[in-house]
Order: C-alpha cells, then sequence, then structure tokens
C-alpha cells in the first residue's frame, strides 16, 4: 500500500489531531489503530493534543507508549481514563520518539480503575492547590520522603462518598500501588454529646506525585508540585472541604466551637 493511501485508509473524524499528535509514530502503528475502540480513542487523542502546548512542533509519540495508551486505554470512554492516558501519550512526545519513559507509567494506570484513578486525581490536584497556596510550603521537597510524609491531608468523608469515591477498597489500591504512602479513616469527636466528623486523612508519596504530572503532560515540573499550578481536568470537582489538620475543616464548615 502507498504512503498516501496507508494515511488516508486510517481516516477518522480528528485525524488532523491524530496524525499531529503521534507524528511518525501514527505510520507504524498503521491500521492496528483502527481496531481499537473508537470513541476512547478520539477521546485520548483529543486530551493528548490539549494538553501539547505546540502542537506543530514536529515531535514523535513513542511507539512503545503510544501502542500501550491505546491498547489498554480506548475501551473506555470514562473521562478520567481519556486524561490519564492522553496526559502520558503527550508527554512521550519528542523530536526522535524515543523517550518510552511513559511505559511504567502506563502499567500504573492500566492496573487501576477509573474509580481509582479519580480517587488519584482528587486527592493529588486537591494536595496540589493547597500546597500552592500555603506560603509555609513553599520550600517542601516532594522528592524527599521524610518531608512530603510529614504533610498530611485531610478530607471530610462524606464529600468522598457523595462523589462516589469508594474510600473503603480504593485507598488501599492507590497505597498498594505505592500511590499513598499512609491512609487512614476515623471518626472525629466534636462534642461530649458522641456528635463527631467522619474524616479520611492520606499522605502522598513522591510516586504518586510524578504519575499526577505525567498525567498533565508536566513530568518534568513534578519537582515544582508544590509551587506550581497543575490544573483541573474538566467534569470532575474536588470536595469543598480539605485541609491539613482536622480543626481547619471544622473551622471552614463553622463545626469547630
Amino acid at each position: 500500500m502507498a504512503e498516501d493511501d496507508k494515511k488516508i485508509s486510517i481516516a477518522i473524524p480528528g485525524e488532523w489531531a491524530l496524525k499531529k499528535v503521534l507524528g511518525p509514530t501514527l505510520d507504524t502503528l498503521g491500521e492496528d489503530i483502527n481496531k481499537v475502540y473508537q470513541i476512547g480513542r478520539d477521546k485520548i487523542i483529543k486530551v493528548a493534543q490539549r494538553k501539547v502546548k505546540n502542537i506543530e512542533d514536529g515531535a514523535s509519540a513513542n511507539l512503545r507508549v503510544s501502542r500501550d495508551v491505546f491498547w489498554n486505554g480506548a475501551f473506555t470512554d470514562e473521562g478520567i481514563c481519556a486524561e490519564y492516558f492522553g496526559g502520558i501519550l503527550a508527554s512521550s512526545r519528542s523530536q526522535d520518539g524515543k523517550d518510552d519513559s511513559g511505559v511504567y507509567y502506563v502499567d500504573l494506570i492500566k492496573s487501576l480503575s477509573s474509580a481509582q484513578l479519580r480517587l488519584h486525581y482528587v486527592i493529588y490536584r486537591t494536595l496540589n492547590k493547597l500546597l500552592v497556596s500555603d506560603q509555609t510550603k513553599k520550600e517542601l521537597n516532594v522528592g524527599q520522603s521524610t518531608e512530603l510524609y510529614a504533610v498530611r491531608l485531610h478530607f471530610a468523608s462524606v464529600e468522598l462518598q457523595n462523589a462516589e469515591l469508594k474510600i473503603d477498597t480504593d485507598l488501599e489500591a492507590l497505597y498498594r500501588k505505592g500511590l499513598l504512602h499512609e491512609y487512614k479513616t476515623d471518626l472525629h469527636k466534636i462534642d461530649d454529646e458522641g456528635k463527631g466528623l467522619p474524616y479520611t486523612m492520606v499522605v502522598a508519596t513522591t510516586l504518586g506525585i510524578q504519575l499526577f504530572a505525567i498525567a498533565n503532560n508536566m513530568l518534568a515540573n513534578w519537582r515544582e508540585y508544590q509551587i506550581k499550578d497543575f490544573g483541573d481536568y474538566e467534569n470532575i470537582s474536588l470536595p469543598k472541604y480539605s485541609a491539613f489538620s482536622i480543626d481547619k475543616i471544622l473551622e471552614d464548615a463553622g463545626l469547630k466551637k
């Protein structure tokens, strides 16, 4: 098949974006890319395109990363999956297409359910926002475990549950994958009458930060996680109440006497 005919044979909605994101890697993948679920695939491409600063830079996505992203990420139309797989696809682009460092992160993502990915996003995006807004955390070294493990992030459990996040099982999944160093769900007593606030506490890991960074095509900036706003994902809201202490959550919610 002639080269031009080969390109025409994979014509799809968003073909231009597909060519620009993948570059020459598209020719290698050829018609195999048509075998994957098109809706999920196109969502990944759309996200990757959005996360590339200059789509006209002539870069090529890495072949190994591209193959794994499409075969593992295109068979779902969940927006959070598109965000993570699309971010890794975008981050694999380079002038020679040889950067396959994203393969490790693809393996992590494909081992998590969409709900677990959403929980990971909620935790690490919330932590990112709180750190950036806290002047006392500017010197935090997120690559130093002893410093990072001292930061304890708290949520009101009811907010996580109302967002259909399965904290009773999915926190353990993130912990087992090295994406959390520690977590705890408990009841904080408010008064002597037995009233209390069910809360969730988590401690982040460097790997968790790196996964969040690569999903935003910002792996090169992961060490700036505490000072650089990594941005929000579309249609995924964050809990209203979150803080580095239970007392701050109670204060913000007007529950502290």
